[in-house]
């Protein structure tokens, strides 16, 4: 998204402001209450173990860090749009962690999704993480960009800003 004619800190505000105006459309933030995710049986711990679990997965495949960031908003967001239950939290952070590496690594890193249910222990089968895949499809509309933390550190970190 380069503008011809602008200097470098007028389009990185362009950048900044078009995806937080993106992100104030479709990113709800999940809602603990009662000691459980709203409308759920997924409490705070289990929330934070999933995370965990996806980090550990991401290591164990070696996917980059930008994979784990953006399973983890998928999660989020569709933890925020729809009413999960824990016994089905494994197979949705599989799925997600599934779809981030799509995006985001090379085809030769992703392992099979067979590969992926033995070595997760996710207790899920490989078309249980399929068929899983296509919920979240179609509960984000198909919309899987979505800016990560990584993005921001990423636009940012690339040159220092002078005021």
């Amino acid at each position: 998204m380069k503008c011809i004619g602008l200097s470098e800190t007028q389009n990185l505000a362009l950048v900044l402001e078009y995806a937080l105006s993106r992100e104030a459309k479709i990113w709800k933030a999940p809602v603990f209450q009662n000691f459980t995710l709203k409308g759920t049986d997924i409490s705070p711990l289990s929330y934070n173990k999933t995370v965990l679990w996806i980090g550990k997965l991401s290591s164990l495949f070696q996917f980059c860090f930008q994979t784990f960031s953006l399973a983890v908003s998928f999660l989020n967001r569709l933890l925020a749009s729809v009413k999960a239950q824990l016994k089905h939290l494994r197979c949705i952070a599989i799925a997600c962690l599934l779809l981030a590496a799509k995006i985001n690594e090379e085809d030769e890193i992703i392992p099979s999704v067979k590969k992926l249910a033995a070595q997760s222990d996710c207790r899920c089968s490989p078309a249980e993480i399929l068929r899983m895949e296509r919920i979240i499809l179609d509960k984000l509309h198909w919309d899987l960009y979505t800016a990560t933390s990584m993005d921001f550190l990423n636009i940012v970190s690339v040159k220092p800003f002078v005021g």
